[in-house]
């Protein structure tokens, strides 16, 4: 691991940030639909990414099934960033 990874960790470490955060950038435009429909379906954004690529790798013939069981948040929870 160079000096330069190993500060980033470090420092993403301290200030209590997933490792891998900022690691996907996307376009204004699919940050607004991806807020609506986390809205819509009372999901965090993380898991709304992670259903969202499951369903596209699925489509692809990737994924061959769907899960053994669904993960939704708490009727109570609300999803981040709202």
């Amino acid at each position: 691991m160079s000096d330069t990874e190993h500060e980033t960790g470090s420092d993403s470490e301290a200030s209590g940030e997933p490792k891998l955060a900022g690691i996907l950038t996307f376009p204004p435009e699919v940050v607004a639909a991806l807020d609506e429909h986390c809205a819509v379906e009372r999901l965090p954004r993380d898991r709304a990414i992670c259903e969202i690529v499951a369903e596209y790798l699925r489509f692809k013939g990737y994924l061959r099934r769907r899960p053994a069981h669904e993960h939704r948040s708490p009727q109570g929870e609300m999803p981040e960033g709202l």
